[in-house]
């Protein structure tokens, strides 16, 4: 593991929590659509929507619709799901809430952790924007306008030709890896292997990274440490105090991507050369907050 405890059967995120507050119960793609009932949504996935109606906006009953089809994972129950929203009130026009500038955080895919949007959830590819327009209640009168991004819990760039003398990785169907040891002498230097490459921000010291890794022991072929599988969720953790082959192998990175990292014991934790596989699916910058994920 990269020098801290990561747990990745994580509570609810409060930026989930969040959302279920707002509602009511009841790959980079740039696209711009006018709904049926004149809200226009546009910008790139990821980032924060563009959204423009002509306030108040009269909304009759609850409908979602899709802004942008995405390509990836296709969510089921109990898997891990990031989200990414904006919330506006239909009457006013104001902001009342957006994730779209905070850490990335994971849940699982369940009726309790997504309340009102599990049935909409479920079966959607990852990469997908929703627009949803909320009605009014007695305890919140005025209706809600809601764009969310399904962000990507596993890298979606480019894959990139197996290197010779390494490592090979394969996946299952849910992006989980497995690495196979070559049978040779570990290497006495950091090595850096890209897999995918992914076309998002690139990581920077002073961040907060979202991954998804697996760690294996070169002595034994054991794998260490993984945050992959049933019940398990990517983290987001700072970019800060890690080994030294996460900082250095992990730096300039590009979001979407995945890559292995052969680290040797000088740079990990000076008892055994370990390899990390690590999907890179997030960042976000406290000096500059419009941050990307994927």
């Amino acid at each position: 593991m990269p020098v801290r405890s990561l747990h990745p059967l994580r509570r609810a995120s409060c930026a989930v929590l969040v959302l279920l507050a707002v509602l009511v119960v009841g790959g980079c793609q740039t696209q711009e659509a006018t709904t049926e009932a004149d809200v226009t949504v546009g910008g790139t996935f990821s980032q924060r929507p563009q959204v423009s109606f002509d306030e108040p906006l009269t909304v009759p009953e609850t409908t979602t619709e899709e802004v942008i089809h995405g390509d990836g994972t296709v969510l089921a129950d109990g898997a891990a799901v990031m989200l990414a929203y904006l919330a506006i009130d239909a009457t006013t026009g104001e902001v009342i809430d957006d994730s779209f500038n905070n850490e990335a955080e994971a849940v699982l895919l369940t009726p309790d952790t997504a309340g009102p949007l599990y049935v909409e959830l479920v079966g959607r590819p990852e990469g997908t924007r929703l627009l949803r327009l909320e009605v009014g209640t007695t305890t919140k009168p005025h209706p809600l306008v809601l764009v969310y991004d399904i962000l990507h819990t596993r890298a979606w760039g480019e894959e990139i030709p197996p290197v010779e003398g390494v490592p090979t990785v394969t996946r299952d169907d849910t992006g989980a890896p497995t690495v196979t040891l070559p049978g040779t002498e570990p290497p006495a230097d950091l090595v850096i292997v890209p897999l995918i490459r992914g076309t998002g921000p690139q990581v920077r010291p002073g961040q907060s990274v979202t991954v998804r890794y697996t760690s294996v022991s070169w002595s034994t072929g054991e794998v260490l440490d993984t945050i992959w599988g049933e019940g398990m969720a990517p983290t987001t953790i700072p970019f800060t105090g890690l080994i030294q082959g996460w900082q250095d192998g992990l730096v300039d990175e590009t979001v979407g991507s995945e890559v292995m990292l052969v680290v040797p014991p000088d740079q990990a934790f000076g008892t055994d050369t370990l390899v990390y596989v690590i999907d890179v699916l997030a960042v976000t910058s406290p000096a500059e907050p419009d941050g990307g994920a994927g």
